[in-house]
């Protein structure tokens, strides 16, 4: 065997048996709770747009091309666009495992462009019925250590001494969570909260056990609904051995509220990304709306590398991109 071949960092084959059998157990759980399955593109023509994720663009050529226009079409980094239109359109309780997609972001030990996401919805809950869940999933697929339940100003006070609603000061109820604009005071405060967060806060997370952090400052833009009367979202994030694994969100389903959100990351892309692009302004679709639901992304391969004590990404994938 070549010096080339032996120096690859995919996963040996019985790592690959290992992984499979977690992913059967995670099939096995949301099936046997009745959640139906799905299977949905990996391509989109407008995808949600996020400011801070960059995409894989390719396009559809029809049969004859020349002439024609090429059909724009990108990765999508989440299955979250066509699941919430199942969602809309009355699936109930729905999960999917699939890839997605990432660009521009780096590569290393937790990071691959491509990686497999498991994302699963239940209607008429919040996110901390979707917590609930996930430390069920979790046990069942043989996670150890009593789970750690804190806020992120609790976080921020325990492992940073800072008081986070007074370092956010009045634009703690200013934020942008899920269609809020962000003017420019508000876009300094979550610069501000990030910096503090990532280089204070989450190197010092406990690596024993797994950790929740829940009800994130609306000053972070995304799609969890708001806290009411609070400056938080609904909204939680899970690390495993110090790594995050997973995010949830109690979903924003006002359709002005998503479609403000769209609007503003669609104007940040503009100006900003190397890779804009369409925005579907009917999502999630044709005067339908989003049922009250909690939806879940959670890194597969981030699961495995924790469930086998694998400290590289590549080491739990049959062929990584950089391995």
């Amino acid at each position: 065997m070549s010096s080339q071949c032996m120096s690859r960092k995919y996963a040996p084959i019985e790592t690959l048996r290992r992984r499979a059998e977690i992913v059967a157990g995670i099939r096995r759980f949301f099936d046997d709770r009745n959640y139906l399955a799905v299977e949905t593109p990996q391509l989109a023509p407008r995808p949600i747009p996020e400011a801070h994720i960059e995409l894989f663009q390719t396009e559809y050529l029809p049969p004859e091309y020349r002439g024609s226009a090429p059909l724009p079409l990108f990765l999508l980094p989440s299955p979250e666009y066509y699941l919430k239109q199942l969602l809309a359109a009355g699936s109930g309780n729905l999960y999917e495992i699939t890839h997605s997609f990432r660009n521009a972001e780096s590569v290393g030990p937790q990071h691959s462009p491509e990686f497999t996401m498991l994302e699963y919805y239940t209607v008429d809950v919040d996110a901390d019925h979707s917590l609930e869940l996930t430390i069920d999933l979790l046990s069942e697929l043989g996670v150890t250590g009593a789970p750690l339940v804190m806020t992120v100003a609790h976080a921020c006070e325990r492992y940073a001494g800072v008081d986070l609603v007074a370092m956010l000061g009045g634009d703690a109820g200013q934020g942008a969570s899920a269609g809020a604009g962000q003017g420019a005071s508000a876009v300094g405060m979550e610069d501000r909260f990030q910096h503090l967060f990532l280089t204070r806060v989450e190197p010092e997370l406990p690596t024993d056990r797994p950790v929740f952090l829940t009800q994130y400052p609306v000053v972070v833009p995304t799609l969890a609904r708001r806290i009411p009367g609070t400056p938080w979202a609904d909204r939680w994030e899970l690390y495993l051995g110090g790594m995050e694994v997973a995010n949830c969100f109690g979903e924003e389903t006002a359709p002005e509220q998503i479609h403000a959100f769209f609007a503003q990351q669609e104007a940040h892309k503009r100006s900003h990304s190397r890779i804009p692009h369409p925005v579907d302004a009917e999502f999630p679709g044709p005067g339908s709306c989003l049922p009250r639901c909690s939806g879940v992304a959670l890194g597969v391969d981030r699961l495995v590398m924790h469930l086998l004590g694998v400290t590289e990404i590549e080491r739990v994938m049959s062929f990584p991109l950089f391995g």
